[in-house]
This record gives structure tokens, sequence and C-alpha cells, in this order.
């Protein structure tokens, strides 16, 4: 296998788990699909825009063809490839915790 394959396996494989976490969480249905397919969309636009970017000539698909600005944007876009179903993930379940926490605190 090629080493875009293995790297589309390993987002495969995070962005799977980071949706079974999210779907763990008890949402109402439309709450849950905004926080699902917010992190499906992060990877999904990452890579496509570098795919446009490398396809475009802006950016070369080497690194070692690539200057300094061009791989601090490689750099940053493959961390939010990993790091943004991530941050979906952390984002909904503090959501749980605000929610769960305003609801103890109400007087009854």
């Amino acid at each position: 296998m090629t080493d875009q394959l293995f790297i589309y396996l390993i987002v495969a494989l995070n962005l799977t788990c980071q949706l079974m976490l999210i779907w763990r969480q008890k949402f109402t249905p439309a709450v849950r699909w905004k926080y699902i397919s917010s992190a499906v969309a992060i990877p999904l636009v990452i890579m496509v825009s570098m795919r446009i970017l490398i396809a475009g000539g802006m950016i070369h698909g080497h690194l070692s063809e690539q200057s300094s600005v061009e791989q601090y944007i490689t750099k940053a876009m493959s961390i939010l490839l990993i790091a943004g179903p991530w941050l979906v993930t952390i984002a909904a379940i503090m959501l749980k915790v605000r929610t769960r926490t305003a609801l103890q605190s109400q007087p009854m």
C-alpha cells in the first residue's frame, strides 16, 4: 500500500472511533447529527482542499520540494486532519457535561 492509503486508513479509523463516541452521547437527533456531520466534514474538507492545492500547483506534492511556508501549511493541515474529529468529540462531551450540570443545579 502507498503512504497515502495508509494515511486515509488512519484518518478513517480515527474518525470511526470519534463517531462512536459522539453517537453514544444522549443528545437529541438534531444535535447528534450536527456533531457527527461536523466530525466528518473537517477531514473531508482538509483532504479535498489539499488535493486541490496540489493539483493547482500551489503546493508541491513531495515534502522535499516544498518551501518552508508550504511545509507549515502541510503540517497544520495534517494536525487538523487527525485533531479535527477529536475537537468535535471534546466539544460534544463538554456540551453534555454542561447540560448535565445545568440540570443538576436547577432548584426543584
